[in-house]
């Protein structure tokens, strides 16, 4: 027995693994789960909001800052702000450029500033998410503010989705010039060059399993699914896979 445990210390820290970390996953189909913007020009307020975000996270409930996981993933072609012609040109090469960078991502690396190290029952708890934000083709380091509220599955939490249930609120601003998006003098005082980004969804553990890396590992024959897209470097470190098997 203690050859065991002491096997298994050794792996853990081998190859960096988190072995009480639970995956959890949104369902893309549910418009509730949503990112949104708000542009506060002084001509004009633009609010763009993007339902139908792709979102997987791996977290240890027990201690928020060990070895987190995930991504949250928006289709640029989601957002809309009320103005057909407006969200043409949003999609379009002077703007985003949806046709060669279909989505805004964001890679979770890290949490730190927790209020609280342990994701109880229905309690929020305040945190940092370190990770990198993707748009328009450029990456940027960033640090986000955002609450994190842990539901254990009850029959009032069934209504929503089965299993344990983790919904997560952030905001962030970014400078759209940062992304290498520029503003065009004919919409100066139109659209702000500071945008205030916010994501929310609930996501559930109940398409995980019992495996950390549910469906999807470092094997090439487990598939390509990555939703944390780690490089090789990365998974030398650590071949863990935070993917949850999608629902029909």
């Amino acid at each position: 027995m203690k050859t065991k445990i002491n096997l298994t210390a050794f792996l853990t820290l081998l190859l960096g693994l988190n072995l009480f970390a639970q995956t959890f996953s949104v369902d893309s189909k549910d418009g509730r789960n949503q990112a949104s913007f708000i542009s506060d020009a002084p001509f004009e307020k633009i609010i763009g909001i993007a339902s139908g975000l792709d979102a997987t996270v791996m977290i240890n409930i027990k201690d928020v800052a060990q070895k987190p996981m995930g991504k949250v993933k928006v289709p640029i072609t989601n957002i809309k702000t009320g103005i057909d012609l407006r969200d043409e040109h949003l999609r379009g090469d002077m703007w985003l450029n949806a046709a060669k960078f279909p989505d805004a991502e964001f890679q979770l690396t890290g949490i730190k500033n927790t209020t609280s190290k342990e994701l109880k029952d229905s309690k929020k708890v305040n945190v940092t998410l370190v990770g990198k934000f993707s748009v328009h083709g450029v990456t940027k380091d960033v640090e986000v503010p955002a609450t994190l509220i842990y539901f254990k599955e009850s029959e009032r939490t069934k209504a929503k989705a089965p299993g344990n249930l983790l919904t997560i609120n952030a905001d962030f601003n970014i400078k759209l010039t940062d992304y290498g998006v520029q503003i065009p003098s004919m919409v100066v005082g139109k659209v702000d060059e500071e945008v205030k980004i916010s994501v929310n969804f609930v996501a559930s553990d109940a398409n995980s399993g019992a495996n950390m890396c549910a469906t999807c590992g470092p094997k090439k024959s487990e598939g390509k699914c990555n939703p944390c897209a780690m490089k090789k470097a990365e998974m030398k470190n650590n071949p863990c896979n935070p993917c949850a098997p999608k629902k029909k």
